[in-house]
């Protein structure tokens, strides 16, 4: 489709790549820039456009889930739309709506800055990794199909019955602007700027202000599993607060010492546990869909 209407089309494997793509289109001046890929295709590309170039220069990014993972457009409501999305984008983008999100700007002294929108921390980078450990161990359907993924929890769950999971809470301190803070083992760590208006899950408190929403929960909190689904729902009780081992709502930045893993996008970042962690507002991108 792209080739029948004269658009550039660049297949990319890595950052290498993705980078390259962007100086030619870049360089043209390209007012939009589509994006079919996973949230890691998109976060290497909203990471390089928002640490090499003006907001100014920011071309409007239409981004399509064509990976194994679509949070992110999912979010923005072109998951499952790809090829009415993209004919629209080629043939009629001046009545495609605009949205806009703000990226989560994470920086560590010794390290680039990266973006993204969807931190994973705790229990579900534990997850996240897994299954990357799993898909690398073999090929084929059960190693490398989406059904490798639920495998991978399913065997994780039932380990986590017996307690040999392997998964180890991290110590760590968590300072959220204007919301609190914890210090503890943490069990659960999730941090995004995505609105997740149409996600059965959300797991974030209705509290605070900025583009910033934060989900930490203590692997002591007071009564965890009785409070799960309304953490998941995220309707947060007055019980459920940082003296009780739950941190959560909207922050302009949150601060994390201890940290030493995460998953953003989906990819895997790993840090100095000895030295801070900054998680801030980055980037407003604008974003085209029907």
């Amino acid at each position: 489709m792209a080739t029948a209407h004269q658009v550039p089309l660049h297949v990319v494997s890595g950052p290498t790549e993705i980078h390259a793509a962007i100086d030619q289109a870049m360089q043209e001046r390209v007012r939009r820039l589509v994006v079919i890929g996973g949230d890691g295709t998109l976060q290497a590309v909203v990471t390089y456009l928002a640490e090499s170039f003006t907001h100014a220069e920011m071309p409007a990014i239409v981004m399509l889930g064509g990976g194994r993972t679509n949070y992110t457009a999912r979010d923005i409501g072109t998951h499952d739309r790809l090829i009415d999305t993209l004919e629209r984008a080629l043939t009629d983008p001046a009545n495609l709506k605009r949205t806009t999100r703000t990226t989560l700007r994470i920086e560590q002294q010794g390290l680039a800055p990266a973006h993204g929108f969807f931190i994973a921390g705790a229990v579900v980078d534990f997850i996240i990794r897994e299954c990357h450990r799993h898909r690398s161990l073999g090929t084929g359907p059960l190693r490398t199909g989406h059904l490798s993924t639920a495998l991978t929890i399913i065997r994780l769950a039932m380990l986590g019955l017996i307690g040999k999971s392997g998964f180890v809470a991290p110590e760590m301190t968590i300072k959220a602007q204007g919301l609190g803070q914890l210090q503890t083992s943490v069990r659960l760590l999730l941090i995004t700027s995505l609105h997740h208006r149409r996600e059965f899950v959300d797991p974030y408190a209705d509290s605070g202000n900025g583009t910033v929403r934060l989900s930490a929960v203590s692997s002591r909190a007071q009564r965890f599993w009785l409070r799960l689904l309304r953490l998941v729902k995220g309707r947060y009780s007055q019980g459920m607060a940082p003296q009780t081992g739950y941190l959560s709502g909207r922050t302009q930045r949150v601060d994390l010492s201890g940290l030493e893993h995460i998953s953003l996008d989906g990819q895997e970042h790993d840090f100095d546990p000895a030295l801070p962690v900054h998680v801030q507002s980055g980037i407003d991108f604008e974003f085209l869909h029907p």
